[in-house]
């Protein structure tokens, strides 16, 4: 069984991730998503 921290972040991005994919409705809207995402990492040092 993996650590449960990690699994509970790991649920909460699948969550996020499928959300998501519900919401956006063109591939505008994904590329800014992506970018959003970039941005995010960045700042985040990831």
């Amino acid at each position: 069984m993996p650590d449960a921290g990690m699994f509970a972040a790991a649920d909460q991005v699948t969550v996020a991730a499928h959300d998501l994919a519900l919401v956006l409705t063109d591939a505008g809207e994904v590329v800014e998503a992506v970018s959003l995402v970039e941005e995010a990492q960045k700042r985040a040092g990831v």
